[in-house]
C-alpha cells in the first residue's frame, strides 16, 4: 500500500513539473523579429499628409493583430479607393479596446502620457498570411491648433493567449518624413 502511494505521488509530481515547464516555455506563434515595418510621410496639402507604409511578415499570424499609425494630434485615416493593386485597402479600420490598451501600455513604458494627448488610436488589420503589405492613406489634423507632425510611429500589436498565458507584444518603428516643396 505504501509503495503504491509513493508511486502515485511521484507520478503526479512528474506531471505537475512537466505542465509547469511547458507553461513557462510557451512562446508566441509570431515573434517581433518576424515583422518589419517602414513608413514615410509627405505633405500633400496645407492640412493633409500622405502616409505610405510597408509591413512585411515572414510568418502567418493567426493571433489577433492590428497596425496603428500613431501621430499625436493627427488622424482621420482616409484610404484612397483608386490605388493600384500593389496597395492593400484594409477591410477593417478602427480600434479594438484590448489592442488599444496594449498600445497605451507601450507608450506609457516610453514615458509618454496618453491621458492628455490628442491621439487618434485608429488602426487596421492586414491579412493573416505571411507576405508584404503596402498601404497608403491620408491623415488630417484632429483639431485646429495642431500644426506639425511630431515623431510619427507605427505600432504592430500582436495579441495571443495560450493556456491562459498572455503572449502579447507590441513592436514600434519610426516613420520617415519626406520634405518636398508643395506646388
Amino acid at each position: 500500500m505504501r509503495k503504491q502511494t509513493i508511486f502515485w505521488m511521484t507520478g503526479i509530481a512528474i506531471v505537475v513539473v512537466v505542465v509547469l515547464l511547458t507553461y513557462n516555455n510557451l512562446v508566441p506563434s509570431l515573434k517581433e523579429q518576424d515583422v518589419s515595418m517602414k513608413g514615410t510621410i509627405r505633405q500633400v496639402d496645407t492640412d493633409k499628409y500622405e502616409v505610405d507604409m510597408q509591413i512585411t511578415r515572414s510568418k502567418e499570424d493567426n493571433g489577433i493583430h492590428m497596425v496603428y499609425p500613431l501621430i499625436f494630434g493627427w488622424g482621420n485615416l482616409s484610404f484612397n479607393e483608386e490605388l493600384d493593386d500593389s496597395y492593400l485597402r484594409p477591410s477593417s479600420v478602427g480600434t479594438s479596446g484590448e489592442l488599444e490598451q496594449l498600445v497605451h501600455q507601450a507608450l506609457q513604458d516610453e514615458d509618454i502620457n496618453t491621458t492628455n494627448e490628442n491621439g487618434d488610436f485608429t488602426g487596421f488589420s492586414i491579412p493573416n498570411e505571411a507576405g508584404t503589405y503596402r498601404v497608403r492613406f491620408t491623415i488630417s489634423p484632429l483639431s485646429e491648433n495642431v500644426h506639425s507632425l511630431n515623431d510619427p510611429k507605427i505600432y504592430y500589436v500582436h495579441q495571443e493567449k495560450v493556456l491562459g498565458k498572455n503572449l502579447n507584444w507590441v513592436k514600434k518603428e519610426h516613420m520617415v518624413m519626406i520634405k518636398e516643396n508643395m506646388e
